[in-house]
């Protein structure tokens, strides 16, 4: 715009000649007599720029007014960090550059220097942080290489380890399916037989309670004429020998149910239910008898153990005393020989006890040999695969624990087995390679390192997926940022989205460099 700009080209003009609100870099772009909108689209006499009104559609003819809403200005900061503001904020009487150029003369001060000098400062501190942080790196880095090292080794003692246990385990189980044919078979055999002998041994005693029950109906039946009247039920149960009582008698007769047939079968009933019983009785004194015999056992081999003791027993043994009270020497004890065989003859007497009838599977000795074979085959199959399954889990463990990337140098692998923690508002956890919990609620496992635009992975970012579901919302999960410091610190916390949260940890492994103070003087 011609007229007034001539006189504010001057006015916005630095007094090196350069334009206001420019970075050095594109000051160029404003130099001779004509100037060409950064889009390209418009060229205008240089005395358009900074003449306070807007010519270019993307602003770039006014750095240094107001004048175009969407227009930049450049802040120097010379001794501080330069920086870009919004044009809407040039000559609003609000200082926002530390040089005070975003305003009129002097009517800002420049405190760039002071505040030059404290970034300095606190660039120094953190220079001496990554120092301390790269140098612990360095000792990560050469502590992950040597359990890198040791797993490898360990990963292949397994596998010859797993692979020999593995024929051991298979020449078992060879071993155990042939001897598992014929102690089935052997016990099939046995089973079938006892089957047999508990049939005869039912049909014996069926035979049994049939004539017992005929004996009892002949002495029901007094006149011996085959059928039975209800004087002789009463008087039959009458008797202190009757096998039904009277209430029972009355009830048939109640019934109108006095049948010799209807008789018999309550007879034959309750003389089934005495020889139950009578057998159940005697195999619970076979069972009492032979836990007798085992007990008798175990004290005739606890006697002959005392026996050798005392054989054995030399000039230190304990001091003996009567029951009067006084000390009796040891040469005064008579230990007869015969004592112990009268002890021995006890013991062998308890071998002569007879087991009661028992209806229990018993096999012989054949069959017996046969099972314990086959037991004793599937043992050491089992203790082989147990064993096999034990080193093969170690190994799966090992193989797992070589799969997480650990970083170029393997330095991360001392984050892993600890946690870390941070509150703000919840306690936050951090196990790295592990998990991320709130409060107890978990809010991730161990994903993978993420990658920046480019695919590149730079081990500054974790990710953690699959926590607990959110109540209408998504699987909870956590983006770690990692930084450089001087020691591992969970540094912050946050929910920046529902059941998405962000943690900053900061860690030595992260510490790839220590920036050098002419970077941070070029910074500046």
């Amino acid at each position: 715009m011609l007229g007034g700009g001539v006189i504010l080209l001057a006015v916005f003009a630095t007094v090196s000649g350069s334009i206001r609100g420019v970075h050095s870099n594109k000051a160029a772009s404003y130099q001779g007599d004509q100037f060409t909108c950064a889009d390209g689209k418009q060229t205008f006499p240089i005395s358009f720029v900074n003449d306070d009104y807007c010519d270019c559609v993307d602003g770039s003819d006014e750095p240094g007014t107001a004048a175009c809403p969407n227009g930049s200005f450049y802040c120097a900061n010379v001794n501080f960090k330069g920086q870009q503001i919004a044009s809407s904020r040039v000559d609003d009487g609000i200082c926002d550059c530390c040089d005070g150029s975003d305003e009129a003369a002097s009517k800002c001060p420049n405190n760039c220097q002071q505040l030059g000098a404290h970034l300095m400062e606190e660039a120094k501190r953190i220079r001496k942080e990554q120092a301390i942080g790269f140098q612990q790196r360095l000792v990560y880095a050469t502590d992950g290489k040597a359990a890198k090292e040791r797993r490898d080794e360990e990963i292949k003692t397994f596998e010859a380890e797993v692979e020999e246990l593995r024929v051991q385990m298979e020449e078992r189980e060879t071993h155990m399916k042939e001897a598992q044919t014929p102690a089935e078979e052997a016990k099939e055999a046995a089973r079938e037989a006892h089957e047999a002998a508990e049939a005869v041994r039912t049909a014996e005693t069926e035979e049994v309670i049939r004539g017992e029950a005929e004996h009892e109906y002949s002495l029901l039946d007094s006149d011996g004429d085959g059928d039975v009247t209800t004087d002789e039920l009463l008087s039959y149960a009458a008797g202190e020998e009757s096998l039904l009582s009277p209430e029972q008698v009355q009830a048939m007769v109640d019934s109108g149910e006095v049948e010799p047939s209807a008789v018999i079968d309550l007879i034959k009933d309750k003389i089934r239910d005495r020889h139950q019983e009578e057998k159940k009785q005697r195999e619970e004194e076979g069972r009492e008898e032979k836990l007798l015999r085992e007990a008798a056992a175990k004290r005739k081999d606890l006697g002959e153990t005392e026996k050798r003791e005392e054989e054995n027993m030399g000039e230190e043994d304990e001091e003996i005393w009567g029951e009067d009270g006084k000390k009796i020497e040891k040469e005064d004890i008579d230990y007869e020989e015969e004592d112990y065989e009268e002890i021995d003859e006890d013991f062998d007497d308890i071998d002569d006890i007879e087991t009661k009838e028992s209806s229990e599977l018993v096999y012989d000795a054949a069959t017996q040999k046969l099972i314990d074979i086959y037991e004793e085959a599937e043992k050491l199959h089992k203790e082989a695969k147990t064993r096999h399954d034990s080193v093969k889990r170690q190994l799966d463990d090992l193989r797992k624990l070589n799969d997480i990337d650990f970083g170029p140098d393997q330095e991360f692998f001392a984050l892993k087995g600890q946690c870390f923690t941070v509150h703000d508002k919840y306690l936050y956890k951090l196990c790295p390679f592990d998990k991320s919990d709130q409060g107890g609620t978990l809010i991730g496992r161990w994903g993978h390192w993420e990658v920046d635009s480019y695919g590149v992975n730079r081990y500054n970012k974790m990710k953690y997926t699959g926590g607990n579901s959110c109540w209408q919302g998504p699987v909870r999960s956590t983006a770690v940022e990692l930084v450089c410091g001087p020691e591992n610190k969970l540094v912050k916390a946050s929910e920046p989205a529902k059941c998405e949260y962000e943690y900053v940890f900061a860690t030595p492994a992260a510490c790839t460099k220590v920036q050098d103070e002419t970077e941070i003087h070029d910074e500046l």
